[in-house]
């Protein structure tokens, strides 16, 4: 849940389409016998994590081929499509990959823009601990967004030159550094009751806003546009 309350105010901050949340309470007596025991009763009568319903969006894996032109002009903002994966390698997010699961799509101005869902599995899997391991970013074979057949069919109409490099570089670290100065305020969003401590708080932070790793993920994003 913790993740999920980062990631969403964190890609607010990127400019990346994602529902709203709210920190809600659902009562037991809401759990149906057929959910199954993954529906742990710690998630009830407590503070949890909601994110609103994004109505008239639908799974992205309904159009898994970009052929041409075409295809490639029915999207609106493509180059969103590029940056959620940018994001997607900076939080270290596990939910999203190359088949594309947990990005929707919804119509805008006649055409389709991407909606970014379910962060549960990023900063390692909310293993913050860890984190301290990965100060350094590496690249991993069909494990990225950017790596799915859908975006080597986008990247062709991108336009991927220098100068749209160059811009695409001063917005990843303007992005970054406004992360970085709203990251205290988001940390108080989050229940005391969650356990997200100032030691854990730190971890993240220092994860996050490590030069030299953002400098290592910004390298792969070049290399996966080209």
């Amino acid at each position: 849940m913790i993740n999920e309350v980062l990631c969403h105010f964190l890609l607010k901050l990127w400019n990346i389409n994602t529902p709203e949340i709210a920190l809600i309470t659902l009562e037991a007596e809401t759990i149906r016998e057929d959910y199954g025991s993954r529906h742990k009763p710690l998630y009830y009568d407590r503070l949890a994590f909601g994110s609103k319903e994004f109505e008239g969006s639908f799974d992205i894996s309904q159009f898994v081929e970009i052929k041409g032109k075409v295809d490639f002009k029915k999207y609106y903002r493509a180059e969103m499509f590029a940056h959620i994966g940018l994001f997607d390698m900076w939080v270290d997010n596990e939910d999203r990959g190359p088949e594309l699961k947990n990005l929707m799509l919804f119509e805008d101005e006649g055409r389709f823009n991407f909606l970014a869902i379910d962060h549960a599995a990023a900063f390692r899997s909310g293993a913050y601990d860890t984190l301290k391991k990965y100060n350094e970013f590496y690249s991993t074979e069909d494990n990225f967004l950017l790596q799915s057949q859908f975006f080597k069919g986008l990247k062709r109409f991108l336009k991927a030159d220098k100068e749209w490099l160059r811009k695409e570089e001063e917005k990843y670290y303007l992005c970054i550094s406004r992360c970085e100065r709203e990251f205290p305020e988001m940390a108080l969003q989050i229940p005391p009751e969650w356990g997200f401590t100032k030691e854990l708080q730190t971890l993240v932070s220092d994860f996050l806003f490590n030069d030299k790793r953002n400098k290592q993920v910004f390298a792969e994003y070049l290399r996966l546009c080209q």
